[in-house]
């Protein structure tokens, strides 16, 4: 099931990215809002695609009488991971077209009870720079950076131009944070920049890096004049190689912001829900968002007794390509679907004091370990936490924050983010009284449980931007 973007040149060779894979790709990493729109044009684009129940009911009639229909009844039970294992586990049955009170409810719910929230895109940014650990003076950096971004999401002036000489050595850092919110791509210089983001961002690696960068900076213009031949041997590469990185690039988007500024991105809406509830952490996946999408049994149907006519031979192609399509949507929702859901129920194993006391309690978690847990490429969990939002107690907050890395010399790890933010608390607490030394503030980390050395406990203090005790006062 590892779906990889790493698309190493010695991988090349045997591997071509089939129209299929690179659907698989995109759905993976769309938020919800835009597989919804995806979903959408399918839809109205396949004949052999409806809603059960609906007949020939239009996607717009659809949304309509959804809407028309809210449910004022609470919701119901949150969802377990048998539950949601057993409803993938069912296949479509084209001779059915009925449907049972949960998949009309299901149906009801899509788009109008999804919890959703328009912000712009300065407005987003500005929201995830919120959930950063930063200090005051890192914070207005990146505020004044985020402020500065245009439509497209790109930068106007050049980011040196809009700082202090004070502010400068914090301008590598907030932009480098700033690249890592959704959407993707933003807080380049320009469209070409945004694409080497996305890239690195997807998984692809170094060495397809190397060559992917040189052909986004300097190739466009050959390939778009059909020299591809040209292009291939000024890279050093083979066609089938050339043809994979481009058709990887084609998945990508220009000017992320302007996706989000004009379209379904106007709109947050969390793929996933993780709650205390009576004093037990429940997850839910907001599938009721999408629709249970089936095969049309009456197109189905018109590929039989077509004849052996070359009419009836293109009739039945026609018939049986859309079929095909069909089905490949199908599968390819519900994998997204059932990978995301497993992520989130190791999220919520491995960040269990997260969700119960807050941010300052993520442990670390990489990308790997998931993946490894969940028998899946490191690749695949970088792309179904991609603009993938998480609904907690402690706000909605985009699903790769509660991705870190490991500080601690021995004892219980936590991430660094964690460790620096009970350094803060801590020093907060004395002040007005004699202050603490490093050493002592790295004593009282290890009463509550966290072993970080006094030289580390130095470092994090400096990256808050804190003065030693010296400077404070001693104790």
């Amino acid at each position: 099931m590892g779906m990889s973007t790493s698309l190493s040149l010695s991988q090349k060779q045997q591997l071509k990215l089939s129209p299929q894979l690179l659907q698989s790709f995109e759905l993976m990493t769309l938020p919800l809002a835009e597989l919804q729109e995806k979903i959408k044009t399918e839809i109205e684009a396949n004949p052999a695609l409806e809603l059960p129940g609906m007949g020939e009911l239009s996607y717009e009639k659809y949304a309509e009488t959804a809407s028309q229909q809210e449910k004022k009844s609470q919701e119901e039970p949150y969802s377990d991971s048998s539950s949601y294992g057993s409803d993938l586990g069912r296949g479509n049955d084209p001779g059915s077209g009925s449907y049972d009170a949960e998949a009309s409810d299901r149906q009801q719910k899509f788009l109008e009870n999804a919890l959703s929230t328009e912000e712009t895109l300065q407005e987003s940014l500005l929201s995830q720079l919120g959930c950063e650990h930063l200090t005051t003076a890192e914070y207005e950096v990146g505020e004044i950076l985020i402020t500065d971004l245009d439509a497209n999401g790109f930068f106007r002036q050049t980011p040196e131009s809009l700082l202090k000489i004070e502010q400068l050595p914090h301008m590598k850092k907030l932009i480098k944070v700033i690249q890592g919110f959704e959407p993707i791509g933003v807080g380049a210089k320009d469209w070409r920049e945004s694409l080497v983001l996305q890239a690195k961002n997807k998984g692809l690696n170094e060495q397809d890096m190397a060559v992917f960068t040189p052909l986004v900076y300097e190739k466009l213009e050959l390939m778009r004049a059909n020299k591809e031949q040209v292009v291939a041997k000024q890279l050093g590469i083979d066609m089938e190689q050339l043809d994979s990185l481009y058709g990887f690039l084609k998945t990508l988007t220009p000017y992320p912001g302007q996706s989000f500024a004009n379209g379904p991105q106007n709109y947050i809406i969390p793929d996933l829900s993780i709650h205390q509830i009576e004093g037990n952490l429940v997850m839910k996946l907001n599938d009721s968002s999408l629709p249970e999408l089936t095969i049309n049994p009456e197109f189905a149907s018109l590929a039989q007794d077509l004849g052996e006519s070359e009419e009836a031979k293109k009739a039945q192609s026609y018939i049986n390509h859309h079929i095909k399509d069909a089905n490949d949507l199908i599968f390819q929702v519900k994998v997204r679907n059932q990978t995301l859901y497993k992520v989130g129920e190791v999220l919520l194993d491995y960040q269990k004091e997260f969700f119960y006391n807050g941010p300052q309690y993520i442990r670390p978690l990489t990308q790997k370990t998931v993946a490894d847990i969940i028998g899946v490429h490191e690749t695949t969990i970088s792309r179904i936490s991609t603009a993938k939002w998480l609904d907690t107690d402690w706000g909605i907050i985009p699903v790769k924050k509660l991705f870190s890395n490991s500080v601690g010399d021995e004892g219980e790890e936590i991430s660094k983010n964690a460790a620096k933010e009970t350094i803060r608390q801590i020093i907060e607490e004395y002040q007005g009284k004699k202050a603490l030394s490093d050493q002592k503030i790295s004593d009282l980390l290890k009463e509550r449980g966290i072993s970080v050395a006094r030289r580390t406990v130095a470092k994090y203090r400096n990256e808050l931007n804190i003065d030693p005790s010296f400077v404070r006062g001693t104790n």
